[in-house]
Protein backbone atom coordinates (compact mmCIF):
# COMPACT_ATOMS: atom_id res chain seq x y z
CA UNK A 1 0.00 0.00 0.00
CA UNK A 2 1.18 3.75 -0.78
CA UNK A 3 1.17 6.07 2.03
CA UNK A 4 1.65 9.70 1.17
CA UNK A 5 2.37 11.98 3.59
CA UNK A 6 0.93 15.62 4.54
CA UNK A 7 4.84 17.06 3.03
CA UNK A 8 4.48 14.76 -0.62
CA UNK A 9 6.42 12.06 0.50
CA UNK A 10 5.87 8.70 -1.01
CA UNK A 11 6.30 5.34 1.42
CA UNK A 12 5.69 2.18 0.20
CA UNK A 13 3.68 0.39 3.07
CA UNK A 14 5.19 -3.38 3.82
CA UNK A 15 4.00 -3.50 7.65
CA UNK A 16 1.77 -6.60 6.22
CA UNK A 17 4.70 -8.28 4.12
CA UNK A 18 6.25 -8.43 7.84
CA UNK A 19 3.90 -10.99 9.55
CA UNK A 20 6.82 -13.82 9.46
CA UNK A 21 10.43 -12.79 10.92
CA UNK A 22 11.76 -14.80 7.72
CA UNK A 23 10.18 -12.47 5.49
CA UNK A 24 10.75 -9.31 7.58
CA UNK A 25 14.87 -10.62 7.42
CA UNK A 26 14.29 -10.76 3.34
CA UNK A 27 12.89 -7.45 3.25
CA UNK A 28 15.45 -5.87 5.70
CA UNK A 29 18.20 -7.06 3.83
CA UNK A 30 16.97 -5.54 0.47
CA UNK A 31 15.88 -2.06 1.50
CA UNK A 32 16.08 -0.11 4.21
CA UNK A 33 13.29 -0.04 6.65
CA UNK A 34 11.46 2.90 8.39
CA UNK A 35 9.33 3.08 10.86
CA UNK A 36 6.48 5.69 10.06
CA UNK A 37 4.53 7.28 13.08
CA UNK A 38 0.84 8.24 13.22
CA UNK A 39 2.19 12.20 13.17
CA UNK A 40 4.16 11.30 10.49
CA UNK A 41 7.51 10.89 11.51
CA UNK A 42 10.08 8.28 10.98
CA UNK A 43 12.84 6.46 12.63
CA UNK A 44 15.64 4.02 10.69
CA UNK A 45 14.83 0.08 11.80
CA UNK A 46 18.52 -0.84 12.03
CA UNK A 47 17.83 -4.56 13.12
CA UNK A 48 15.03 -6.54 11.86
CA UNK A 49 14.49 -7.22 15.38
CA UNK A 50 13.00 -4.20 16.24
CA UNK A 51 9.85 -4.59 13.26
CA UNK A 52 8.19 -6.54 15.81
CA UNK A 53 8.19 -3.60 18.53
CA UNK A 54 7.26 -1.02 15.86
CA UNK A 55 4.51 -2.94 14.85
CA UNK A 56 2.85 -3.49 18.61
CA UNK A 57 3.32 -0.05 18.97
CA UNK A 58 0.89 0.59 16.27
CA UNK A 59 3.54 1.94 13.88
CA UNK A 60 3.75 1.55 9.78
CA UNK A 61 6.95 -0.33 8.51
CA UNK A 62 7.95 1.65 5.45
CA UNK A 63 10.14 1.83 2.42
CA UNK A 64 11.26 5.06 0.91
CA UNK A 65 9.83 5.94 -2.56
CA UNK A 66 10.48 9.56 -3.22
CA UNK A 67 9.22 13.12 -3.21
CA UNK A 68 6.05 14.06 -5.54
CA UNK A 69 6.74 17.18 -7.36
CA UNK A 70 5.43 21.01 -5.73
CA UNK A 71 3.25 21.01 -8.42
CA UNK A 72 1.57 17.60 -7.83
CA UNK A 73 -2.34 18.03 -8.18
CA UNK A 74 -3.46 14.65 -8.73
CA UNK A 75 -7.37 15.88 -8.69
CA UNK A 76 -6.43 18.38 -11.31
CA UNK A 77 -4.31 15.49 -13.76
CA UNK A 78 -6.74 12.58 -12.91
CA UNK A 79 -10.32 14.08 -12.92
CA UNK A 80 -12.30 13.35 -15.70
CA UNK A 81 -10.30 10.53 -17.00
CA UNK A 82 -11.06 7.00 -17.50
CA UNK A 83 -9.20 5.15 -14.81
CA UNK A 84 -8.79 1.10 -14.54
CA UNK A 85 -7.42 -0.87 -11.83
CA UNK A 86 -5.40 -3.88 -13.06
CA UNK A 87 -3.33 -6.05 -10.45
CA UNK A 88 -3.47 -3.39 -7.93
CA UNK A 89 -2.24 -0.65 -10.61
CA UNK A 90 -4.51 2.07 -11.76
CA UNK A 91 -4.21 3.03 -15.43
CA UNK A 92 -5.22 5.96 -17.11
CA UNK A 93 -5.49 6.47 -20.71
CA UNK A 94 -2.85 8.71 -21.78
CA UNK A 95 -5.25 10.87 -24.31
CA UNK A 96 -7.33 11.74 -21.30
CA UNK A 97 -4.42 13.12 -19.52
CA UNK A 98 -3.02 15.24 -22.76
CA UNK A 99 -7.10 16.32 -23.37
CA UNK A 100 -7.17 17.98 -19.84
CA UNK A 101 -3.59 19.25 -20.41
CA UNK A 102 -4.76 21.03 -23.52
CA UNK A 103 -7.51 22.42 -22.12
CA UNK A 104 -5.68 23.82 -19.46
CA UNK A 105 -4.08 26.14 -22.26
Amino acid sequence: MIKITKDNFVWLDVTKQCVSQVKTKELFDAQVLYEVFDDESESLIEDPVLVKYAIQRGSRICIEVGKLPKKYQPKEVWDGTDKELIDGHWFVKMANILNIKNEDN
